[in-house]
């Protein structure tokens, strides 16, 4: 299951749908608790299965990279793409300081967003 943080309803709706035409289950994160559920596969009457991958919309800012730390405390082994407006250049740093195995413009990540969620996809 690819987990994803976005403030942006529209974009958080197009890497859900995405996902969803290619068959992956995607799940979105707002907070630490919602991001400890999904870690812990909490039964929440949705599908739950083992994080295989995470993305993360930079425009959440701090609250995102603190969820981004979370993930790599938990599971440094999951794979983190951070993604946001070229312009970002501090978040976009910040990001890859903090563990994020892929960084890049919002741009290029929408441009590759089959193939990212492809390699994320992990087993259900």
């Amino acid at each position: 299951m690819i987990i994803y943080i976005c403030n942006d309803l529209i974009f958080g709706t197009k890497i859900s749908s995405t996902a969803e035409a290619l068959g992956i289950v995607s799940r979105p994160v707002r907070n630490l608790s919602m991001l400890e559920n999904r870690l812990n596969m909490v039964d929440d009457g949705k599908p739950n299965h083992p994080v295989s991958g995470m993305m993360l919309d930079l425009d959440t800012g701090e609250d995102g990279l603190k969820l981004l730390d979370a993930v790599k405390a938990h599971s440094p082994e999951i794979p983190v793409v951070a993604f946001g407006s070229h312009v970002l250049v501090d978040m976009l740093e910040s990001a890859r300081q903090r563990g994020a195995d892929f960084v890049m413009p919002r741009g290029a990540f929408t441009a590759n967003l089959v193939d990212i969620l492809e390699r994320m996809k992990g087993e259900v």
